[in-house]
């Protein structure tokens, strides 16, 4: 065996053994940077918050600094992120710089030499004591293996993502938590609104060189680009609203809807307009976007085609690295009447208000506005019934009642 590697395998050695040793010295661990001469940093997380709070941390950020961007470009930085325990016997996962192949990539703030990462726990990586004992020690630590690091902060989560202690030499919060994404979309003049069942969550892919997420895609036989069974529920619509979570975002990027009918010389909104408005994404979050029309929807099923598409580049036969997933699709309706059924009409005669039937008349195009899927519900569904045509439903029942009192009238001589 070559020298280099018996050397290296000593060296190993002796870092397992210091290692298994941390636990023991914690007492003397500062909350500071203790790293000098490519040491380790470690952080006393039960000095901080003790053993119940440490116990419910569940991810672990951190703010690192570069002696310069020009350094770490050249060289690139990591080593080992470290969770340790009683319990996990120093759990570790390595980190590294983009390109480096770990499996936690830091994100760079060049402008102040900085880059903060994020070690989500597993059962195994968490804060626990061994065979059921109670907690004698919570630590963070770090071990640079390549390039000039510092590591400047540390603060833990718990699962509502709510902090739990943030640690540093100075006693300064210099972490600061990823801005949470999403935007807000008013639909309240959509009096009516029908979530539509989904089957599955869809999945981001490249095509042509940009990221996208299919809703329905009418010439590709996979579940994952058709989301829904039944299409019907479409019809009438004046407008769809889509939420999709996203995330792993590093770069903002527009997102907005693609749509068309299906119907020759029908609706075509392939960029971003007033009827499909872009959506600016900056930040891992909820997003909602909606697709308008100029009347109540009018469709075939059969080769409509709706995706949110976005301007981020991607490589076509590769999953992107942003991740998207449809998580509802509403169909909106401005107004909530059901359509009128002919056979149920009252004859002019028998009406007792023909001014108040005259005063309220049935809006041809909102009686196009109804869903297909809906609209036979709609007589025993009474927060479905226009405050408008609720007179003229009640004068229909009084009609029917008068009705039957003259034909038990007759029976009876």
């Amino acid at each position: 065996m070559k020298i280099s590697k018996i050397l290296a395998g000593m060296s190993a050695m002796a870092l397992a053994a210091s290692m298994m040793t941390i636990g023991a010295s914690a007492a003397a661990v500062t909350n500071g940077n203790s790293g000098k001469d490519n040491s380790d940093y470690v952080y006393d997380v039960k000095a901080a918050v003790g053993a119940d709070k440490a116990a419910t941390i569940t991810s672990v950020r951190a703010k690192l600094s570069f002696k310069s961007i020009d350094d770490l470009k050249a060289n690139g930085a990591g080593g080992p992120f470290v969770t340790s325990s009683d319990g996990n016997n120093w759990a570790t996962t390595e980190f590294g710089n983009d390109g480096a192949d770990k499996p936690i990539t830091f994100v760079v703030d060049e402008a102040s030499s900085t880059a903060t990462m994020e070690k989500v726990l597993t059962d195994s990586d968490k804060f626990v004591g061994k065979d059921g004992e109670a907690l004698s020690y919570a630590q963070v630590a770090f071990q640079c293996w390549w390039g000039e690091f510092s590591v400047d902060n540390v603060a833990c989560y718990d699962a509502a993502g709510e902090l739990v202690c943030s640690v540093t030499g100075d006693g300064i919060d210099l972490y600061k938590a990823p801005e949470k994404g999403g935007n807000e979309v008013d639909l309240s003049e959509y009096k009516k609104q029908t979530e539509v069942t989904l089957n599955g969550e869809g999945r981001s892919v490249s095509d042509s060189g940009k990221v996208r997420i299919n809703i329905k895609h009418p010439w590709v036989d996979d579940a994952t680009f058709n989301l829904a069974d039944d299409w019907s529920a479409f019809a009438g619509a004046d407008a769809i609203a889509v939420t999709v979570d996203i995330s792993n975002v590093t770069d903002a990027f527009n997102a907005y809807p693609c749509f068309t009918n299906g119907i020759a010389d029908g609706i075509g909104y392939w960029e971003a307009s007033d009827n499909n408005p872009a959506v600016t994404v900056n930040a891992d979050g909820t997003y909602t976007f909606i697709v308008k029309f100029p009347s109540a929807l009018e469709m075939d099923a059969k080769n409509m085609f709706f995706d949110i598409n976005t301007d981020l580049a991607g490589t076509d036969g590769e999953d992107p690295a942003v991740k998207m997933a449809v998580k509802k699709v509403v169909v909106l309706n401005k107004s909530d009447a059901e359509p009128t059924d002919s056979t149920d009409s009252t004859d002019s005669t028998d009406s007792t208000d023909s001014d108040e039937s005259k005063a309220n008349p049935t809006d041809s195009v909102d009686s196009k506005t109804n869903s297909a899927a809906t609209s036979s519900k709609a007589a025993n569904n009474a927060s479905n019934t226009n405050p408008s045509t609720g007179a003229a439903a009640l004068a229909a029942v009084g009609v029917a009642l008068a009705g039957a009192a003259v034909v038990a009238t007759k029976k009876r001589k």
